[in-house]
């Protein structure tokens, strides 16, 4: 009974991996369908596989008003810009909050954890009425400083969880040996922080480049993210399957790839006491 309870439990794993991955390879599969075998029932399996979804979608020859190779740069240069700078604040907020004695350090990293639980949703009026007030609407900073600043506190925490994990004999030692607070910084601190940095930067740029409520209220069509973008592809006259998921399939290809390339920085940075 001991040998075989490994193997069950192994077994229902597998049955959960499955059943969780079934909706991806679906929608992989549709999206290299011939167009006439995506909406069949009961499903085509054997077919001859087809990249015309990917190349209409990418070219732009959809009924979407948008091409969405266009969207999926927008996604990209609001991912990337709001990643870096949630990094920019975190990593010197992190370090000041896991090294520096100050009166209140404790109630202010408490105070920054408990805004995770701030819903984002509440504040899209604020941000709308004030963007427009600023002519900010349909503008990079009006996605990339709302995306920056709901990461940062994710990001601030779990930066200054991996910080308290250095020893900090070792920063010591090289105060001792005449560099100054900001060389060792540069020199000591950073390259030990690079695991928990590259979690950090990961999961700040999937709630970026997942985000839609914030891409679809604030924006019309000069900075239209892919998320919204999919919404082109359902229409009154019905939805085109094949695109829709040929669209699908490339805005979350990067993210997945990224996951998969990084994977061992991530549960490096996540083990490095990331979720202490």
């Amino acid at each position: 009974m001991r040998k075989l309870a490994p193997l069950l439990l192994r077994l229902a794993l597998w049955a959960i991996l499955a059943l969780t991955l079934f909706p991806i390879v679906w929608m992989v599969v549709t999206a290299v369908k011939p167009a006439d075998m995506s909406q069949t029932l009961p499903p085509v399996w054997v077919f001859r596989p087809t990249m015309s979804n990917f190349v209409s979608v990418l070219t732009g020859k959809t009924y979407a008003s948008q091409n969405f190779g266009v969207l999926l740069l927008h996604s990209l240069i609001v991912t990337v810009a709001s990643t870096l700078l949630a990094l920019l604040v975190g990593v010197p907020a992190a370090y000041g909050l896991a090294r520096v004695r100050f009166r209140g350090r404790r109630a202010a990293a408490t105070w920054i954890l408990s805004t995770i639980m701030f819903p984002p949703a509440v504040s899209v009026v604020p941000i709308f009425i004030l963007s427009a007030r600023l002519s900010l609407t349909d503008t990079y900073p009006v996605l990339i400083v709302p995306y920056a600043a709901f990461s940062l506190p994710m990001v601030i925490w779990m930066l200054r969880s991996s910080i308290k994990q250095i020893p900090f004999e070792i920063e010591e030692a090289a105060m001792v040996d005449g560099l100054s607070q900001l060389a060792m910084v540069r020199v000591i601190v950073l390259p030990l922080l690079v695991p928990g940095i590259v979690a950090a930067a990961l999961l700040s740029a999937i709630l970026s480049w997942n985000e839609f409520l914030f891409a679809l209220t604030l924006t019309r069509s000069k900075v239209q993210t892919a998320p919204v973008g999919l919404n082109e592809f359902t229409s009154m006259y019905g939805t085109q399957w094949g695109q829709l998921t040929a669209a699908a399939t490339v805005t979350v290809a990067p993210i997945l790839v990224m996951t998969l390339v990084l994977r061992r920085r991530l549960v490096e940075g996540l083990s490095f006491g990331a979720v202490k």
